[in-house]
């Protein structure tokens, strides 16, 4: 396929395709473009053009696939979709659903055996705008942020309960690997949840001036290794039918 002649001007994109059974499957005249070894599906959901991908783990991976993309099709809009890991210190349930209100890059600084410093501390940013300097916070688009919101207060999911929640994202190399880990991180960027990719396709956008919104359904509490009381499936459940909600409905808002 001809890649430049596909126009999507919605790009939505998970981690891993076990994020995604439900996008997937409901991907309407459905194509598949390789564009070096990224594979990026393009099709109509919900009556709409979009192009719909998988990164791979991490920061890294999602970067890389967001710049891809970004830099291969006429994108404006970017959505991030999956899972994510809850912060203890936080007023929310499993299985309700998150929107980033902002993105923060949780390990991107100076650390010794006693404190962690910020980008803003050492006086590097990762990116200049005409607001001023990018360090670890990276705003996300508002009127994108209030649209879903207020479109999300009306939707419910059939398979489970699920509250719509607020709040500042965390991106993490590695996972907080314990309770003691996960209220420390929480605590100090006053955060909602942590994932490993939302930050890092946040900075790609911002860097393209494309509009960038992420939503993740809480699936299990940041430091809890136990997967025995994850409850992902019905977290990803939530997530991929709110993302169809809101393509249905986006123009009613």
């Amino acid at each position: 396929m001809d890649f430049e002649r596909v126009s999507a001007p919605l790009a939505l994109m998970a981690a891993l395709p076990g994020e995604g059974e439900l996008l997937l499957s409901n991907l309407q005249d459905k194509q598949i473009i390789l564009k070096g070894d990224f594979e990026i599906h393009t099709g109509k959901l919900a009556g709409r053009q979009v192009l719909l991908a998988f990164s791979g783990l991490g920061k890294i991976n999602a970067a890389a696939a967001a710049a891809n993309i970004l830099a291969s099709f006429p994108v404006s809009r970017f959505w991030m979709w999956g899972s994510a890991g809850a912060y203890p210190h936080t007023d929310v349930e499993l299985n309700d659903l998150a929107l980033a209100s902002e993105e923060i890059l949780g390990d991107e600084g100076v650390a010794t055996l006693s404190s962690w410093q910020s980008l803003d501390a050492i006086g590097i940013p990762l990116a200049k705008t005409t607001e001023g300097p990018i360090f670890n916070q990276i705003p996300v688009d508002r009127p994108e942020l209030e649209r879903a919101r207020r479109l999300l207060s009306k939707w419910q999911p059939a398979s489970a309960a699920a509250r719509i929640h607020e709040g500042p994202f965390v991106t993490v190399s590695g996972v907080s690997g314990s309770l003691a880990q996960a209220r420390l991180l929480g605590d100090r960027f006053g955060a909602l949840c942590e994932n490993m990719e939302g930050a890092a396709v946040a900075q790609v956008c911002l860097r393209y001036q494309v509009v960038f919104l992420e939503l993740r359904g809480l699936s299990n509490w940041a430091g809890d290794r136990n997967k025995k009381r994850w409850q992902l499936a019905t977290a990803l459940d939530n997530c991929q039918k709110a993302v169809l909600y809101l393509l249905k409905n986006w123009d009613k808002a």
